[in-house]
């Protein structure tokens, strides 16, 4: 498939080639979110108190590794190479690590409970890229990158409505085993 990146004006390079480099970018970007789930949800299995909630990180972590994948392959079929970006990489540790700093002080249950709430905000994170790299893809006739990022952002969202409905539950046990 030829794909005709065009439409921005710009006086070092051709607009096509800055409209492909913009495509890459956010595919890239995509790519280091769902690297960043992927640690975020092998920690959370770990953590997983409730069956319903580890087999949800369990489904969710294969269905993350297999959206990077599709990535990384469009990537290459686009003539791109995953950047690995320190200053992306130092982000997604130092978030890491305020996750660990904001359960130091919490029961396995509060942890449980905002494991959830984490996972429910990463997958509307996740939407939003989807959203702009469709949008960017379809502005440049690259339908297949758009097709890609609707259907890995139906995936996220079908994700985010199984973990919004175990936050409540996940709540009402922890308040439960304080008293």
């Amino acid at each position: 498939m030829n794909i005709s990146y065009t439409n921005i004006a710009d006086t070092t390079q051709a607009p096509g080639d800055i409209q492909k480099e913009r495509i890459l970018g956010y595919i890239d970007d995509a790519i280091a979110v769902e690297a960043a789930a992927i640690t975020s949800l092998k920690d959370m299995l770990e953590d997983a108190r409730e069956p319903q909630d580890a087999a949800l990180y369990r489904e969710h972590l294969a269905e993350t590794e297999a959206q990077k994948a599709r990535l990384e392959a469009r990537l290459n079929v686009l003539g791109g190479k995953p950047n690995r970006n320190v200053f992306k990489d130092l982000i997604n540790k130092v978030g890491a690590m305020a996750t660990d700093i904001l359960h130091v002080a919490h029961t396995p249950h509060e942890k449980a409970t905002r494991n959830l709430i984490q996972a429910f905000s990463v997958e509307n994170l996740e939407i939003a890229v989807y959203e702009a790299l469709h949008n960017a893809a379809l502005e440049v006739g690259d339908t297949e990158t758009a097709e890609l990022a609707s259907a890995i952002q139906a995936e996220e969202k079908a994700a985010a409505a199984k973990v919004w409905s175990r936050i409540s539950d996940s709540a009402r046990v922890g308040i439960k085993s304080v008293a």
